[in-house]
């Protein structure tokens, strides 16, 4: 990885910055990259949500279970692809598909590590807001930095130790933006399918059913937004922690000193 390359500027961020950045990256850059990313491992797992739904028939309350621990393991795809995408141009889908899938078995037992440590802070209730910010960087421990499940449970653990209410107010954030998605998507199908084509209400209504096919389809849709403002948020933690500006600083002057010491018409040309 090569500090220089990034196509963001490496320095400390606020909260608004790195949510506002978030969404102008999601709608700028690599579009057709991240829309490939979700046809492969977000598109089945809203159609195995269907399916659960209207032909196992599940519970709405089933259902969403399923699709949070599927969007959980499939937002590390999204994780990767912005890794990549941030130091790189022209990044393959499938690149970032097969990182992602290599990464995958030690991906999901840092998952189950730090899920077990949520259930116990559930148990409590108290301690369960603790543990969620200790546990949120987990994902980019194991999947960038090739962590063990233990070893990225520690890490993030780490990460999050002095952070504790910027990390609080990101999930807070990233919550908000997951329901703003869901809220979305359940207005715009209401209004097309039963005020604009007349058909009633066939696809489940939120807030009396408990859930809706909308719903999921916003609930997905909120995914990578989810994924690249939390890695934005890591990037924001290396910088801090690790001085990527002011290492970035350095390389700077170094290429300057280099340049002045270059001579006369060497440097013209």
């Amino acid at each position: 990885m090569n500090l220089a390359d990034a196509r963001v500027v490496l320095r400390p961020r606020t909260l608004g910055e790195i949510l506002d950045l978030a969404a102008r990256w999601c709608f700028n850059a690599d579009r057709v990259l991240y829309a490939r990313v979700a046809a492969a491992v977000l598109l089945p797992s809203l159609v195995l949500c269907v399916v659960a739904r209207w032909a196992w028939l599940w519970s709405w309350t089933e259902v969403w279970l399923l699709a949070v621990a599927l969007c959980t393991v499939a937002q590390g795809a999204f994780t990767v692809a912005t890794s990549r995408a941030l130091f790189e141009h022209d990044v393959s889908a499938w690149a970032v598909l097969r990182q992602w899938l290599r990464r995958l078995p030690s991906y999901v037992g840092a998952l189950l590590v730090t899920r077990s440590i949520l259930a116990i802070g559930a148990v409590t209730f108290v301690l369960l807001p603790s543990a969620w910010i200790r546990v949120a960087m987990v994902h980019e421990a194991s999947l960038l930095e090739g962590s063990s499940p233990i070893s990225a449970t520690d890490r993030a653990w780490q990460m999050a130790r002095f952070r504790g209410t910027e990390m609080a107010l990101m999930l807070g954030g990233l919550g908000l933006a997951i329901m703003g998605g869901i809220a979305a998507a359940e207005l715009l199908g209401h209004g097309l399918v039963e005020v604009v084509l007349q058909l009633g209400r066939p696809l489940g209504e939120l807030v009396e059913d408990g859930g809706s096919l909308y719903a999921l389809v916003g609930f997905h849709a909120a995914i990578p937004y989810v994924a690249v403002a939390r890695f934005l948020g890591y990037v924001d933690q290396r910088t801090r922690g690790d001085g990527w500006d002011i290492q970035l600083r350095f390389m700077a002057l170094a290429a300057e000193d280099a340049r002045m010491r270059e001579p006369p018409q060497r440097r013209a040309s």
